[in-house]
């Protein structure tokens, strides 16, 4: 288990002294850490899902993108990056020919990277709240959608219904990782783990996985990032303490320090 160390905000120590496990991959974990750090903690590191592209899927795209004007659609980071990556210096040109949509700051942040604005940006980051941007603005009449292997179906069948043809290509897909945690388990037996952060349905899955033992996975207070991640951890045997206002994992720390303050933790 790795550990984050950094200089604390004394103005802002709301998880003063709490040892709290990132389960985020390892290359998105450390602006994490260094929040928990900003507010006196201490972050742990326990990767439970891992970006692998799949640039084969990727490379399909092309003759799309080269073709005719047609909306883009990217839901994540991970998303951009991976094609981002696979398409090299031609990623941008390409893309700025055509309508280009993003769900999520971050999502829009990564294609910023790239010199790239997003024409819409729907203030709900869900498929949800791009479905209403879209009907407050224009259907795309055909959309390349870059996506998960797995995840929501609602977007695709909701456009396919409206008369939209939509095109999916899955850039990467999320494994979980296989490293040794022994060090980690036991500090949870240990009970030297104060908090833990849950950000998909997908990490609570993994999370029990790699600890082996949904008592020992459940003995630091759960926050999660959305009402739907608490039903799966739920679902899975955890208890939830602590649910973010919005879907972020600033919000998460910030309900998980209202819970140890409420509760005296």
């Amino acid at each position: 288990m790795l550990v984050h160390h950094c200089r604390m905000n004394a103005d802002r120590l709301s998880l003063a002294g709490k040892r709290i496990l990132i389960t985020r991959p390892r290359d998105q974990a450390q602006i994490t850490a260094t929040e928990i750090c900003h507010r006196g903690g201490e972050a742990l590191f326990l990767p439970c899902l891992e970006v692998e592209c799949l640039p084969e899927n990727i490379l399909q795209s092309l003759p799309i993108l080269k073709g005719s004007s047609l909306d883009l659609l990217f839901t994540s980071r991970n998303a951009v990056e991976c094609v981002a990556s696979t398409l090299g210096n031609d990623f941008a040109e390409m893309v700025a020919n055509h309508r280009v949509s993003a769900i999520g700051s971050k999502t829009a942040r990564s294609l910023n990277r790239y010199g790239i604005r997003p024409d819409l940006l729907p203030e709900k980051a869900s498929q949800e709240g791009l479905l209403e941007a879209y009907q407050n603005s224009s259907l795309p009449r055909k959309l390349l959608f870059f996506r998960a292997e797995k995840g929501k179906d609602l977007l695709q069948k909701s456009l396919i219904h409206q008369g939209c043809e939509v095109i999916t290509l899955y850039p990467y897909r999320m494994n979980c990782p296989d490293s040794d945690i022994s060090d980690t388990v036991e500090k949870l037996k240990n009970r030297e783990v104060d908090g833990l952060l849950l950000g998909s349905p997908k990490t609570v899955k993994n999370y029990i996985k790699r600890i082996g033992s949904v008592e020992i996975a459940d003995t630091p207070a759960v926050a999660v990032i959305s009402p739907q991640v608490a039903q799966a951890a739920e679902n899975a045997g955890l208890s939830v303490q602590a649910v973010a206002k919005t879907a972020s994992f600033d919000a998460m720390l910030d309900a998980l320090a209202d819970y140890f303050i409420n509760s005296g933790a």
